[in-house]
């Protein structure tokens, strides 16, 4: 199939996630703390500390918790308050099967309803992904995060024409979960864009309608950060 050509690519097109309220503002950067990191597994979130670092009011920062809670980066303890959610071998084995099965399924219900903006969003995603991979600077967080963002979008792109919502909305929180999994791979000693060849030819399958090849290959891809991280014993 031809590569979607009804719009230019602009390598520096990005979206609008400015947060417009103080609850984003502290959503987007516990959790951006959180994939990094800087908020490492198991440790007690205390309000008062969070709000003195972040400088964001108590009760904005209560609900920003009680959102990554329900997205699985903070567990939330009876009388005891916030901690975040450890990793571990078992959760990962669990979300990285879990969403071979459901991703591999939202991708099918898409191809079987693809428009021509899903084709233009799938290839206009995968060239974001790969200038920046193209421009890469490990040592940068900055530059991990604009990565991680880029690849994000092109995973919820290859569903996006899927019409079951609550089954793109679990897809992502999956999707979510396992970035801190693949954070990960830096400290291992493994590229971040391992796997990242692998893109191409998801794109390509998917554009050709080729579905079993493309659910095949796109459960392969998906195994990778496991296969990795279970292959060292830090976790």
């Amino acid at each position: 199939m031809a590569e979607p050509a009804s719009r230019l690519f602009r390598p520096d097109e990005a979206d609008d996630d400015t947060p417009s309220t103080a609850t984003e503002a502290a959503l987007k950067r516990l959790k951006r703390d959180l994939i990094r990191g800087v908020l490492p597994s198991g440790r007690k979130l205390k309000i008062r500390e969070l709000t003195e670092r972040y400088g964001i009011g108590a009760s904005p920062m209560r609900e920003a918790l009680a959102q990554l809670a329900s997205g699985g980066f903070v567990n939330i303890e009876s009388n005891k308050g916030f901690r975040v959610a450890p990793v571990s071998r078992s959760h990962l084995v669990d979300i990285t099967q879990t969403r071979q099965i459901v991703e591999g399924e939202a991708l099918r219900h898409a191809i079987a309803n693809r428009t021509e903006a899903w084709e233009e969003e799938i290839f206009t995603s995968f060239q974001l992904l790969k200038w920046e991979i193209d421009r890469r600077d490990s040592r940068s967080e900055e530059w991990l995060d604009a990565y991680e963002e880029r690849h994000r979008r092109f995973h919820l792109a290859l569903i996006a024409a899927c019409p079951l919502t609550a089954l793109k909305q679990f897809c992502e929180d999956l999707y979510t979960q396992m970035t801190r999994y693949r954070r990960m791979l830096k400290e291992m000693g493994f590229s971040e864009q391992i796997g990242s060849s692998q893109h191409e030819e998801i794109m390509s399958l998917v554009l050709d309608g080729d579905v079993e090849k493309a659910v095949a290959t796109l459960r392969d891809h998906i195994a990778i950060t496991a296969t990795a991280v279970l292959a060292d014993d830090r976790i």
